[in-house]
This record gives structure tokens, sequence and C-alpha cells, in this order.
């Protein structure tokens, strides 16, 4: 019984690991997450009063870097951004956390962030579509991780237990050197 039990408690735990890690792929940006992605990520690298535009379009966007011509297009939302000093427009990936593109333009002509701030951009990370599937699956983390600490604490005391009482007389295990061998019925003509 114990043997059935330690099985299915297996297979229960490997089942919840399944289940927990499918459930924590990477989820899509709507379009009011890549507006505060792009909000947020122009006032991380020091920009104030930031507008993004209502109107933003879904679309796909392939690097036109050599090196990663192989790879296959990725989905975005194009957000267009003003700023008092000018426009930038940015390509937020739907399943991702950084921005994939960027064209910037100053009121007065040019180019409108400095080196330092492209670099800041290009590490800035937010996923607020992640963010929320975090504290959503929170709880059911928390009760997979002491299921998890539970099947193996029972397969543990299983295991110390199932060696401790292996030899001992009516435990299904081999019988001890003292008692009386068991009597076989005969037959009488």
């Amino acid at each position: 019984m114990t043997g059935r039990r330690l099985h299915l408690s297996t297979w229960l735990l490997a089942g919840v690991l399944v289940v927990t890690a499918t459930a924590c792929s990477q989820p899509a940006m709507t379009r009011a997450d890549a507006r505060t992605f792009a909000r947020q990520a122009l006032i991380h690298i020091g920009f104030t009063n930031v507008q993004v535009d209502r109107n933003m379009s879904l679309a796909s966007y392939r690097s036109p870097e050599p090196r990663l011509q192989k790879q296959k297009s990725v989905q975005v939302w194009r957000t267009r951004s003003t700023v008092p000093q000018g426009s930038i427009e940015l390509y937020v990936p739907r399943k991702g956390n950084s921005a994939v593109f960027v064209r910037d333009e100053a009121s007065a002509g040019g180019p409108l962030l400095s080196d330092r701030q492209f670099r800041q951009l290009r590490d800035f990370r937010l996923n607020p579509a992640a963010d929320r599937r975090r504290n959503r699956l929170q709880g059911p983390t928390i009760a997979a991780v002491v299921l998890a600490v539970v099947v193996a604490c029972g397969l543990f005391f299983a295991v110390i237990f199932g060696r401790t009482n292996r030899g001992r007389p009516g435990d299904g295990g081999e019988p001890a050197a003292d008692s009386e061998p068991e009597r076989q019925p005969q037959l009488v003509v």
C-alpha cells in the first residue's frame, strides 16, 4: 500500500510542477501595458511631462542588423510619445519586457536621446502584464511549494521507516531466524 501511495504522490508532484511551469510563460502586453511601458521608460531615462499617444498600432518588427536577419519578426506595439524637447517612437514587443526599436527627434531637429539615455533605455525592463500574472499566480505557487515540501517529507519518512521495519516478523519481510518454520498441510491416503 505504501508503494502505491508513494508512486501516486510522485506523479501528483510531477503534475503540479508541470502545470506550474507551463503557467509561467511570458504574457502578452495589452495596449494599456505598452503605454505604461513607454511612459515609465521615458521617465526612467530622465524625461518629464511624458505624453504617450493613445493611438498606437500593432505591427511586426524585424531587426535590420545583418546578424539578426534570420530571426523571425516580433509582434510589437508602436507607441509615439511627446516630451517638451521632441518626440520618441518606441516599438514595444507584445511578449517581452524591453523596447526593440527607438526613433527619436528633437523639436529643433536631430536626435533627442543622448548616448547615455539610449543605453539606459536599452537596459530598461518592465512588463506590466507579467507583474499582473505574477500577482495572480502567487497563491497557487505558494500552494505548489508547500505541496512539494509535504510530498518530499512523506517520501523521506516512507524511505526511512520502510528500511527500519524490514526483517521484523509479521511486517511482510523476511522471517526472523528464531521463529518456527511454517507447517505445510500433509495429504493422508
